[in-house]
């Protein structure tokens, strides 16, 4: 298993670029069981870097496609509560792209979704 805390990091802290390349990496190196998941990964932070340069169109259709395949791995997989993740990340996907695009909103990295950690969770 790889040590994801500074991807995780990056991407709380609305580093979604750096998040993607981070994730991108151990995509690469990642056994064929893990693949999937860090595709996922990578997809949800682009989604979410195409969300803050104003992509609505590719941010909706990262975002559709990281998280289709993060459900696989629900309800956790290295320690992340994907099952919440996939949650916020779809209710995000209907507001927020939608006010985004009709009231052309400052971004604020508030709104965005946030990875959270389970403690006392087998890891798969």
């Amino acid at each position: 298993m790889f040590d994801i805390n500074d991807g995780i990091s990056l991407f709380n802290n609305a580093d979604f670029f750096a998040a993607h390349d981070f994730f991108e990496n151990l995509w690469m190196e990642a056994k064929k069981e893990d693949k999937l998941f860090f595709q996922g990964m990578v997809q949800i932070s682009v989604g979410f870097y195409h969300f803050i340069c104003g992509n609505l169109k590719g941010s909706k259709s990262q975002l559709i496609k990281g998280t289709s395949k993060l459900k696989y791995f629900e309800p956790a997989y290295y320690k992340i509560n994907i099952s919440n993740l996939v949650d916020e990340i779809e209710q995000f996907s209907k507001t927020n792209l939608e006010i985004k695009k009709l009231n052309n909103l400052e971004i604020n990295s508030m709104v965005l979704s946030e990875i959270k950690l389970l403690t006392n969770v087998k890891l798969n």
